[in-house]
């Protein structure tokens, strides 16, 4: 007798782990089935929905207008079939913007946030002023006033990279020196010897190289020689560990006896 109701207990608590077993079962079936009908659904009315806004920020120099009128997307397009490779190399066709983010943000909102590229000096070709940023590159042209903040990289020729390349160092050490604070004009030219530089009415030559070091040299000077009262024809600073001061000639009025 004992055995036989141990085998119907043994085969009671099989046919529960059975209908146990095959509940879950059939529960993780319908998971599945369930994900393989949803998961296309949503994929499908996600590719269905309109692209509604575009938001732009990081922009202080472009207009948002400006920056979404150099996109070439339609009214209705689809935000998921915008393609970040061909958004972001249509944006960088406008030398202001220097790196892109995209993303896409449901409901219907494409983000873009932007890094505008720096103005680090004015060139002057010939007539014509354009504003540059560090790596030389010609972000727009500027009509009317120029900025007085910036010096002027006069009449070398875009073509001339190491020049342009060596004028913004220049410019970077003068940025340092914080030159620009009590100065009206400071204009770069380029001579025979090298950069030049002009500023509110002294001619400094500079050559090539060691900006820093020369501008400092010349800044420990500067205050004994304005002292003095001193009328400087040019401030030569090419040689190392020297500063040589021209000073203007002084004609001596003959009188007659």
């Amino acid at each position: 007798m004992r055995s036989k109701n141990k085998k119907h207990k043994s085969a009671y608590r099989r046919g529960e782990k059975l209908g146990i077993f095959f509940k879950r079962g059939a529960f993780f079936l319908l998971i599945v089935v369930f994900f393989l009908i949803a998961v296309p659904g949503v994929k499908y009315l996600a590719r269905k929905v309109q692209l509604r806004e575009i938001l732009v920020s990081g922009n202080f120099h472009l207009d948002k207008k400006d920056i979404i009128s150099g996109l070439k997307i339609r009214k209705d397009a689809l935000l998921f079939d915008l393609q970040f490779e061909d958004i972001d190399k249509e944006l960088r066709q406008n030398p202001w913007i220097k790196k892109v983010a995209l993303r896409k943000q449901f409901p219907g909102t494409l983000m873009i946030k932007v890094e505008e590229a720096t103005p680090k000096a004015l060139l002057r070709i010939k007539k014509r002023l354009y504003l540059v940023d560090e790596d030389g590159t010609r972000l727009e042209r500027i009509k009317g006033e120029s900025p007085p903040f910036l010096p002027v990289i006069k009449d070398i020729n875009p073509k001339n990279r190491k020049a342009v390349s060596e004028a913004l160092k220049l410019v970077n050490a003068l940025t340092e020196r914080d030159f620009f604070s009590n100065r009206e004009f400071i204009e770069i030219g380029l001579e025979s010897y090298g950069l030049a530089i002009k500023v509110d009415g002294d001619f400094f030559k500079v050559g090539y190289g060691d900006y820093s070091e020369k501008l400092n040299r010349w800044a420990e000077l500067e205050p004994e020689i304005r002292k003095r009262g001193v009328l400087i024809q040019y401030v030569d600073l090419r040689f190392k560990d020297s500063v040589i001061v021209k000073p203007m000639k002084t004609i001596k009025s003959k009188t007659s006896s």
